[in-house]
């Protein structure tokens, strides 16, 4: 049995600053440099920094990003979870094992997983909800060319852009033609973190009202009639979301992610806070469901 005073604990979520980078950061590298040593992890950093200016509107090209919902907030709690989720898989000894680099590689790709909603600065016309449609392949555009500027492989940036496409509900990750079985593993990391990152956050039920404007705004920007709208409205995706944890996500979580998920649970203590915190927010939202009634 680990020492558990010596194996890092994720703190509270609730108890966590989600607006910056600065709580994340630090627990991703203490996470990383757990597993690999404090050697060669100035990238943290340097990627940290960069999406923190790209979401604040600190590149001159680009507009700080406009989506209510999906803001810093949601990338860095996903981020967190993916890290949370890579840490304790290594000391289960499953296979197969990643190494540093496949650590910076998925940690890079969910931080811009989502970045395909930015908007350059002549897109004037709406919010970057207006691509939720369209932005994994947004985002894997950006990254192609934010990374290629700074040096990165072919490779590596095929690889980053194989595990951005493992996100998003249209995503069928049985499909990908992943390059190994390290990085499909990494893309079932990255898809389950994106989904139970933000389900898990405590002001989920508060934010479903946000999330349905994005998708209003998708909807209209691709002339659906209304008619067709998969949530008519904010009501039709609150009643919704029990559903869609209890089929279309465990779907995901389990049979196209293979259970990765439950490497969440801390090798130590058994606690895995991540579906507390679902549990109690599926809670919250099934009591408003009632009083709907």
């Amino acid at each position: 049995m680990k020492d558990a005073v010596k194996f890092p604990v994720l703190p509270d979520l609730s108890d966590l600053d989600f607006l910056c980078a600065s709580d994340v950061r630090a627990l991703v590298r203490e996470r990383r440099n757990h597993l690999f040593g404090p050697q060669d992890d100035d990238y943290i950093d340097e990627y940290m920094d960069a999406i923190e200016d790209l979401f604040a509107g600190r590149y001159p090209e680009y507009q700080a990003m406009d989506t209510a919902y999906h803001d810093i907030t949601h990338t860095l709690q996903a981020t967190l979870c993916l890290v949370e989720l890579i840490h304790h898989r290594h000391f289960s000894k499953a296979t197969p094992r990643l190494d540093a680099d496949d650590f910076r590689r998925a940690l890079i790709a969910m931080l811009f997983h989502d970045i395909g909603y930015l908007k350059t600065t002549d897109d004037t016309q709406g919010s970057g909800a207006k691509y939720t449609h369209l932005h994994e392949q947004r985002s894997c555009d950006f990254a192609r060319t934010f990374l290629a500027q700074r040096g990165w492989s072919s490779e590596d940036i095929r690889f980053v852009e194989h595990l951005i496409s493992s996100t998003g509900p249209s995503a069928d990750i049985t499909r990908i033609e992943f390059s190994s079985e390290i990085e499909r593993t990494l893309g079932q990391a990255v898809c389950s973190a994106d989904y139970i990152g933000q389900m898990s956050d405590p002001n989920y039920p508060d934010r479903l009202e946000t999330l349905f404007k994005e998708f209003e705004e998708s909807y209209r920007y691709q002339q659906i009639p209304h008619d067709e709208w998969p949530f008519a409205s904010y009501e039709a995706l609150l009643r919704s979301t029990p559903e869609f944890w209890s089929t279309f996500v465990q779907h995901k979580l389990n049979v196209e992610c293979a259970g990765v998920w439950e490497y969440l649970e801390h090798p130590v203590t058994g606690e895995n806070p991540y579906m507390k915190s679902i549990e109690r927010n599926l809670t919250t939202i099934r009591e408003r469901i009632a009083r709907l009634d």
